[in-house]
């Protein structure tokens, strides 16, 4: 910067203003403050009953309460193929990121040649020859004058933060597709019970039937509507096997092992235990999100952008320095010639055909862009941890009311099947009976999957734990 500054001084009475100017122009283009939209915040949210901000632990799905999902979660960040990916790209955020940094530090080239020249002008006999081997060291380093080098690395900076926050929602939405995964896997599996027992009910009844007709106390009619009745119910059980082995298929791709022959671990669905999630506010929402942490990150980085095309509409300073010898002899330097300099050197785009001025255009409505769509992802992550709570408040209404529905079923299937027996009912009621608390079984069993798959919405709408550090 001496040398600059001599440069722009010798002979030059403004050379004071000038120095300040650019320093003015440099520091101006560092800020990478990012003013917040403007959103008006809500107190709370709408099916939130507490307002105090809420700490939720990284390892969310232990408050699920099962040995099982630890199990599956340890095993996923052990053998995921989509996590190693997800690491992959980050590591490939942060070589770029050094590869930007080296921009700070000057180019160092050296050179070495020996060669031999024969060459013979016209009418000459013989060819002359000549030799020469030169060794060169030289060195450039650009001047970082606006403010151009300094952002480019303050923008691949963002995008390596950008991308890490990336890979901490894509981590988020692979746990929370391996714990939606086993809870549809264990779903399926109730639901097989619970249509195996229909099945036996359906049997039993087949029996007092088929004994009632022998004793004349029942139609052909009847034992028809109960055989087809049994086999309807029997047909039912096999698109739910096929159900559960593809949904093991794809819970074993996301815990990176093969899907032929994987068995989940088993495990009662009704025994799992649904956590109650306190959201804390909505204004903390954005510190609690990656994807709208990277999203901010991005925007960071146009804005740097900008800063860089602003640079390439004005002029560049580089300097540069070499020194070498050569000597007229091959692969010697005995005798040898010692050179050495140094250059300062200016350059300034006069005309592009509005190439570079479009470019810069085109950035700054990519920044606007940006600043809306960031805008846009905050609406909607409100608007997600608003749905969540809803959601898992009516689901657990619904279990609850539901619950009571299959006790009441259970009833009226009991006094239906006595009342048969006895001979003071008619098979249809029966047949009724049975297929209501087949429905109400099998309508539980969904519906707590409902409050579990809530849960781990709402936990993933919430940053699943994650929580950006502020300056």
């Amino acid at each position: 910067m001496k040398l600059l500054s001599y440069w722009f001084c010798r002979g030059r009475p403004l050379c004071l203003p000038v120095i300040l100017f650019i320093f003015l122009i440099t520091a101006c283009s560092s800020s990478s403050n990012i003013e917040q939209p403007n959103i008006q915040y809500a107190e709370k949210f709408t099916y939130a009953d507490k307002l105090q901000n809420t700490t939720i632990d990284q390892n969310w799905w232990a408050y699920f309460e099962s040995e099982k999902l630890n199990n599956l979660m340890l095993s996923a960040s052990q053998q995921s193929v989509d996590l190693q990916i997800i690491s992959e790209r980050v590591k490939q955020a942060e070589l770029q990121l050094s590869i930007a940094n080296a921009s700070w530090f000057p180019t160092l080239n050296a050179s070495a040649s020996s060669g031999e020249r024969n060459s013979k002008n016209s009418g000459a006999d013989n060819f002359t020859t000549s030799q020469s081997t030169s060794v060169g060291v030289s060195l450039q380093y650009e001047v970082d004058l606006w403010g151009g080098v300094s952002a480019f690395r303050r923008a691949s900076k963002a995008r390596a933060n950008a991308s890490l926050y990336d890979q901490q929602a894509a981590a988020l939405s692979v746990k929370a597709a391996i714990a939606s995964g086993w809870f549809d896997y264990l779903a399926l599996q109730e639901r097989i019970k619970t249509a195996k027992g229909n099945i036996a009910i359906a049997e039993n009844i087949q029996r007092i039937v088929d004994a009632k007709y022998r004793n004349g106390a029942a139609n052909a009619g009847e034992v028809a509507q109960q055989k087809t009745n049994l086999l309807s119910q029997q047909a039912s059980l096999l698109p739910l096997e096929l159900q559960v082995k593809q949904v093991a298929s794809a819970l074993a791709i996301l815990l990176g092992q093969s899907p032929i022959d994987f068995i989940p671990e088993q495990e009662n669905l009704l025994s799992i235990s649904v956590p109650d999630i306190l959201p804390g506010t909505p204004v903390d929402l954005i510190l609690r999100r990656p994807d709208l942490a990277a999203s901010e990150s991005d925007l960071i980085a146009a804005r740097a952008d900008i800063v860089q095309a602003r640079s390439a509409l004005l002029p560049g300073i580089s300097l540069s320095a070499n020194a070498g010898k050569s000597a007229s002899e091959l692969f010697s330097l005995n005798p040898a010639t010692t050179t050495n300099g140094w250059a300062v050197s200016l350059a300034q785009t006069l005309f592009a055909g509005g190439r570079i001025v479009n470019q810069k255009r085109v950035i700054d409505s990519r920044a606007v862009e940006m600043l809306l769509q960031y805008h846009k992802s905050i609406l909607i992550a409100l608007q997600e941890v608003d749905d969540g709570l809803a959601s898992a408040s009516i689901a657990k209404e619904q279990e609850l009311r539901q619950q009571e529905i299959v006790k009441q079923a259970e009833i009226s299937l009991h006094i239906a099947e006595t009342r048969y027996r006895q001979g003071s009912n008619e098979l249809i009621n029966l047949l009724d009976a049975q297929r209501t608390f087949a429905q109400v079984q099998d309508a539980l069993v969904q519906q707590r999957l409902s409050r579990l798959k809530s849960a781990i919405t709402l936990y993933k709408t919430l940053g699943g734990g994650w929580s950006r550090q502020t300056d």
